[in-house]
């Protein structure tokens, strides 16, 4: 009797890894959530990819109209990255190099869920379906894509060190923090900050309810001292190591880049991040048979309140908050029913894997075309397009707003301001408060002439909503000379100096 009920959980056993095969590829679904998979900031990224492959590393800002503003391109690699695939592959080669590091990223979080869920596949798939959908905003073609992977990458590895107890996991956290200071170095101190909880349980000890695990420390000090030395191994040393803490905090900032507020339950998203939030909540307190461990505790303590301070913390607490769930939740199970027939298993399968395969296809399809169109058209291209045809990208000095200016840039216009907010920074360039300025001007609190004064405009591109687009048309010293439903284009006239 013993070895037929072996026989049977073995029949069980391998039905179940088919079935968990023929559903595992149902983890990438949430991926037809991405609207589109090329932003905004890909033109500045671009511009500056190619710049770099053809001039090396810049100290001083190369693409604005301002002379002398120390700089660090603190994600070169990334824009060489996408500068590559562009120029090799266009808006095709993009829109995949987002789908792959998508993919990727969902199949580490599933393998951390399996590994700290003791292989409790069902719980493991269904965080992992819910961390896709919720990270797609966050999946275009920013930096945010690589340093996601990495950051996935380096708590996959300091759980597999710690319950599979092999050190050589950690021998990667180096080559982690090396990659990451390129690709993005204003993410590279999150690296330290995810190692913060991994410390404080790796010291075995008890206070009230709080208990520490403790695991083997000196192996991962030298990977800690490790990881900070290969913060060097980049083209602008130290000033790259700490680009983070001179590039946010600006009330400026966040007034131009929205992402950077904190989380408004009165807004879409807002609601998503406190919903999430609750839900997450509920979790842990009407599951009675769970308990969990400190390090998870303060990682999903630790983002909840990035989260709350400001929408792109939210990437942050849905790959680093969530999958904690999965160990808390390893003991839930759900009741199996009597299998179906064989023949029936495998029809289904099939049916579903069609199914699957169609909408990921027509579904791909759908976003691929919209990122075309976006890359054939992007805000303000008309009007740029007109500045080409009318302007000589050598000698014109352009006034852009924030959003438009990175386009114009890649097209080889000298700007005034865009998209690259830190750079603006005079914590950052060492030389001007440019973001300030440009946030006084449009607040009111500098008079447009007097600002204007200041720059040898030759031509001004200004959206509705400038406080330009509204005072230029009544100033005798410039011409509008192209205006469509969003932008108007004033030309200086010449008696102007």
């Amino acid at each position: 009797m013993g070895k037929a009920g072996g026989i049977l959980e073995n029949i069980k056993s391998n039905q179940n890894q088919k079935a968990q095969k023929g559903l595992f590829f149902l983890i990438f679904i949430p991926c037809l959530l991405i609207s589109q998979a090329l932003d905004n900031d890909v033109w500045f990224l671009l511009n500056s990819g190619r710049y770099v492959l053809h001039n090396g590393f810049p100290v001083t800002e190369p693409f604005t109209v301002h002379e002398g503003l120390s700089f660090v391109m603190q994600q070169w690699l990334t824009s060489s990255l996408f500068w590559t695939v562009y120029a090799k592959l266009g808006v095709f080669g993009l829109f995949a190099l987002v789908m792959i590091f998508y993919c990727l990223i969902v199949f580490i979080l599933y393998k951390i869920s399996m590994l700290v869920s003791e292989n409790n596949f069902i719980v493991s798939y269904g965080i992992t379906m819910l961390t896709g959908a919720l990270i797609t905003p966050f999946m275009v073609t920013r930096p945010y894509i690589i340093s996601t992977l990495l950051i996935v990458l380096e708590i996959f590895c300091l759980e597999s060190y710690i319950i599979r107890g092999k050190k050589e996991y950690l021998y990667i956290l180096p080559v982690l923090s090396a990659l990451e200071i390129n690709f993005h170095a204003a993410m590279w101190p999150m690296l330290f900050v995810i190692l913060i909880p991994y410390w404080i349980d790796a010291f075995k000890f008890r206070f009230l309810f709080i208990k520490g695990q403790g695991y083997p420390k000196i192996s991962f000090l030298i990977v800690s001292i490790l990881m900070f030395a290969a913060g060097f191994a980049n083209p602008y040393g130290f000033d790259a190591m700490t680009y983070l803490f001179k590039s946010y905090g600006y009330p400026e900032i966040s007034y131009m880049v929205q992402e950077m507020l904190p989380a408004d339950i009165n807004v879409g998203f807002g609601k998503w991040i406190f919903g999430t939030l609750l839900a997450v909540t509920l979790t842990y307190i009407l599951y009675k048979k769970g308990n969990t461990k400190l390090r998870y505790v303060l990682l999903t303590l630790g983002t909840a309140f990035l989260a709350l301070s400001s929408m792109r913390g939210f990437l942050f607490f849905s790959i680093c908050g969530l999958f904690p769930l999965s160990y808390f939740l390893r003991e839930a199970k759900i009741k199996e029913k009597t299998p179906s027939s064989p023949k029936r298993q495998v029809l289904i399968r099939i049916l579903l894997i069609a199914a699957v395969c169609a909408a990921l296809v027509f579904g791909l399809a759908d976003k691929y075309q919209k990122s075309v169109r976006f890359a054939s058209k992007p805000d303000g291209a008309d009007a740029v397009g007109y500045l080409l045809e009318h302007a000589d990208p050598d000698t014109a000095v352009v006034y852009t707003s924030y959003d438009v200016g990175g386009y114009a840039e890649y097209m080889g216009f000298r700007c005034y301001i865009d998209p690259r907010a830190e750079v603006f920074v005079k914590n950052n360039n060492g030389k001007k408060d440019i973001m300030r300025e440009y946030y006084d001007l449009q607040r009111g609190r500098i008079y447009y002439q007097d600002f204007l004064s200041r720059y040898d405009f030759t031509h001004l591109l200004v959206p509705k909503g400038d406080v330009l687009y509204t005072c230029l048309p009544h100033d005798a010293g410039y011409k509008l000379i192209y205006e469509d439903a969003d932008y108007r284009l004033f030309e200086r006239l010449a008696n102007q100096s």
